[in-house]
């Protein structure tokens, strides 16, 4: 259900507040993936500070796990357990310095596995990010956001302390919530913006929404 994100929106209107990027950022996550949790918007602040988290030193066991996966997401597919997600593409945090990139456009032959791999690798070894302490810096101002603004999302308060105790073991890349796997079955990688804008999201655009698998580009 939207109910949450919507009446988080509708209380920022009507209290003719202007949310900051930070607020907004949430909200938009809220309306797109309404089964959000805090520790989903944790990392997709996260992506967008520090990037895919770690350098691709081997391309070619990056090559074999992607198409590993894309094998496993058309299994999937083919047997009906969910289906593509209607964003196959989004930014992530405020500044969407990275764009998520759902693998069904690989799928749909919009990208080829070599051109996605290869955005893959130089967003990961040449995209921008911020230094440890300067994201954990950034997170307490967004936790406190979430703490005064955002109260209702479900489980707020516990999943907040959790991440504050896997920051300060110093473990800053954490996973999806339960919640988000059960209902978006997440298959991405993310891709820095650049990158994204300049090569990969015109080859999505110029294609006819027949060419993807569900129908849609976007």
């Amino acid at each position: 259900m939207r109910i949450h994100a919507l009446l988080i929106l509708s209380a920022f209107l009507i209290a003719g507040c202007h949310p900051s990027t930070e607020k907004a950022a949430i909200v938009r996550q809220l309306q797109d993936y309404p089964e959000s949790r805090v520790q989903d918007i944790y990392k997709s602040f996260c992506q967008d500070n520090l990037g895919p988290g770690h350098l691709i030193p081997d391309p070619e066991y990056a090559k074999n796990y992607l198409h590993y996966e894309i094998l496993s997401f058309r299994e999937d597919l083919d047997s009906l357990r969910y289906t593509v997600p209607e964003l196959m593409y989004c930014p992530v945090g405020d500044q969407g310095n990275y764009i998520r990139v759902d693998l069904s456009a690989v799928l749909g032959g919009l990208i080829s596995e070599e051109a996605f791999l290869d955005a893959l690798v130089r967003s990961a070894n040449e995209g921008r990010q911020v230094s440890p302490e300067e994201w954990v810096d950034k997170w307490n101002g967004i936790a406190r956001i979430i703490r005064k603004d955002f109260p209702h999302i479900p489980g707020a308060k516990v999943d907040l302390e959790r991440i504050d105790s896997l920051i300060k073991e110093g473990d800053l890349i954490i996973h999806h919530s339960e919640a988000f796997e059960a209902a978006y079955h997440p298959h991405y990688r993310i891709v820095a913006k650049d990158i994204f804008e300049t090569e990969l999201k015109p080859l999505i655009d110029r294609n006819d929404d027949s060419e993807h698998p569900t129908g849609k580009a976007k």
